[in-house]
């Protein structure tokens, strides 16, 4: 269990590298973006559970064009901070049949994920499947797939706030902030 003890430590020794108005363009760029590829398919827009429910709240008003939402949930972190088997929580209620699936999610790290979700739509006769991200990290292993809308690229740290979350808190930052690269080092001295 994390203590608020160290969830205090973590908000107060972490950078912010986006602030609110930051934050506000790159949805802006990210809705701009979205809406030239598919505001004349009438997509399904899926929240990959639970990062990207703070990135589809923001999107949603943005996005002014005919759409359905619906949510997906597969994770490999369960709370942790390093992916392991990709498990599936939930899987959409809405027909993916001969429909433009958008698929937004809060970071792509390894890719693992949104692979795995985007072959699942595939699998269930999506006409055609995009992925979303606020944050592409650029980590050194190549990723089974690239993200069609970026919203920030960011090196290989750990990242909470705009639904990111350190060990299941701190999704409710409004920013992007990266964890002391000597965290755990930072906590056992405290």
């Amino acid at each position: 269990m994390v203590s608020l003890a160290e969830i205090e430590y973590v908000k107060e020794n972490s950078v912010c590298i986006l602030d609110e108005t930051a934050v506000e363009l790159m949805y802006e760029k990210l809705a701009v973006d979205i809406t030239e590829k598919c505001e004349n398919e009438n997509p399904v827009i899926l929240c990959v559970m639970t990062g990207a429910i703070v990135a589809v709240g923001m999107l949603m008003s943005k996005l002014n064009f005919a759409l359905e939402v619906d949510y997906i949930h597969a994770t490999r972190y369960q709370g942790g901070l390093v992916g392991s088997k990709l498990e599936w929580k939930q899987l959409p209620n809405t027909s993916l049949q001969n429909r433009t699936v958008i698929i937004i999610d809060d970071v792509l790290d390894e890719g693992i994920t949104m692979a795995g979700i985007k072959a699942y739509c595939e699998e269930q006769g999506a006409a055609c499947c995009y992925t979303a991200v606020l944050v592409d990290k650029g980590i050194k292993e190549k990723k089974p797939l690239q993200a069609d809308f970026v919203g920030y690229y960011s090196v290989d740290q750990y990242l909470f706030g705009l639904g990111m979350d350190y060990k299941g808190y701190l999704r409710n930052m409004n920013g992007l902030y990266a964890c002391p690269e000597n965290l755990e080092e930072l906590l056992c001295q405290n």
